[in-house]
């Protein structure tokens, strides 16, 4: 992955996008809960890679799909998240027909006991500088759900985290979304902050990274201008 600037990317495959575009690339994800036990997780692995399938042998028309769970943070283990890709919303809402078309492929594949589904949308901001890198099982991602309650100071504090973070010698990938669609049950949640890296091993070592005066810096600057709603971390285990 490349040394860290703040690059506008996504969770889902969270995965970072590079590529120019006047559209804001759209990130649908899924948050599945419920799947407690190894035969629930097997399931849910063979359903995705048979629906996968399925589905863009019939027309989807993402950039990336992939299956995550959820490894630390609430839910830990028993939490998996569908991450799909999307280069505008006009791809996501044809898909979207698709599926309600095709509802076999749902049917068939995740006859699964599970507790709960919360879907939301989240988005790049328009005509970022973006290129997208398709994840790869083994990606790691640390994501932080935020309610922004001062947008300006919070945009310019985060600007200067690039800086920061080179100096620290961060390896992974810093990214922000916003909400474009975000249910009740996701609270007050209007961005989200992840880092992504290629591994667990990098990842840990990005957090040893984060030494005492980054963390003063971090609660200095940014703490006062948000409020957290959920954090954990994600590893990719299917696409």
């Amino acid at each position: 992955m490349k040394n860290t600037i703040i690059k506008l990317a996504a969770l889902a495959s969270l995965a970072m996008f590079y590529l120019t575009s006047s559209h804001a690339l759209v990130l649908d994800f899924y948050s599945v809960s419920g799947i407690d036990t190894p035969e629930k997780r097997t399931q849910m692995i063979e359903g995705f890679e048979k629906f996968k399938n399925s589905a863009e042998s019939g027309g989807a028309k993402w950039m990336d799909f992939t299956l995550q769970m959820k490894i630390k943070g609430d839910n830990y283990n028993e939490q998996m998240l569908f991450g799909v890709v999307y280069e505008n919303y006009q791809d996501m809402l044809d898909t979207n027909a698709l599926f309600a078309m095709n509802s076999k492929w749902f049917d068939d594949n995740f006859n699964i006991d599970t507790d709960n589904v919360i879907n939301a949308v989240m988005e790049t901001p328009p005509g970022a500088d973006i290129e997208y890198e398709k994840a790869s099982v083994g990606n790691t991602n640390w994501f932080v759900m935020l309610e922004v309650t001062d947008f300006l100071n919070f945009l310019n504090r985060v600007q200067q985290l690039p800086a920061l973070m080179e100096e620290n010698g961060t390896k992974g990938d810093l990214g922000i979304l916003s909400c474009s669609i975000c249910p009740a049950s996701l609270g007050k949640t209007t961005h989200m902050m992840f880092l992504s890296n290629d591994t667990m091993a990098d990842m840990g070592a990005d957090l040893d990274n984060f030494d005492l005066d980054s963390q003063i810096w971090f609660y200095r600057n940014i703490r006062p201008f948000v409020e957290q709603v959920d954090a954990g971390m994600n590893m990719v285990i299917a696409n």
